[in-house]
Parts: C-alpha cells; sequence; structure tokens
C-alpha cells in the first residue's frame, strides 16, 4: 500500500512539474524532494503518514518539491515556497492534521 502511494504521489508530482510519466532522469532527486517534504511537514508536527491519501497533504508536498525542484524560474520557486508555508501554517491549525503527542 505505502508503495502504492508512492507511485501515485511520484506520478502527481511529475504531472504538476509537466514531466512526461515515463520519463525516468530525474526521479531520484523527485523522490528526494517529496521525501524532505515529508520530513519537513511532519518536524512542523503535521501526520503526513496517516493522511497521505489527503489531497491537501499531497498539494503541500507538491509545492514543497515545485520550490526546490532543478532549474525553474526564481518567481515560480518563491511563490511555490510562499504557498508552501501558507499550507504548512494552515494544516498545523487544524486538529486532523496534527501528529499525536505522546
Amino acid at each position: 500500500m505505502a508503495n502504492e502511494i508512492s507511485n501515485e504521489l511520484n506520478s502527481l508530482v511529475k504531472q504538476c512539474l509537466s514531466i512526461i510519466p515515463t520519463a525516468t532522469a530525474k526521479d531520484n532527486e523527485i523522490t528526494m524532494w517529496i521525501n524532505a517534504g515529508i520530513n519537513d511537514m511532519e518536524r512542523q508536527g503535521i501526520d503526513v503518514t496517516s493522511n497521505i491519501a489527503d489531497g491537501l497533504i499531497q498539494g503541500t508536498i507538491v509545492m514543497f518539491v515545485k520550490g526546490n525542484f532543478g532549474f525553474v524560474e526564481a518567481k515560480e520557486k518563491e511563490l511555490a515556497q510562499s504557498t508552501y508555508n501558507q499550507l504548512c501554517t494552515n494544516l498545523s491549525l487544524s486538529q486532523k492534521y496534527l501528529l499525536e503527542v505522546e
């Protein structure tokens, strides 16, 4: 199941970056940024693992990748990073998306 979600998320990110699904040259970089986005969100107390199929979580991960991936125009990266930060702030205000504190 986790691998299926991972492949689905990878395909979604590729689509959002305008990369054809069969292209594999940037797969390692995309996977690295997806994992970094997930780790960053969890660092902020957002429960990504339990909500990975949620569109809001996936969209936030996409914004993280777009804000850090490759050689994209600086203004696009800035917008994606700003959007990512706003989404993380909004997610952290909802109990549904917060990590359980033990």
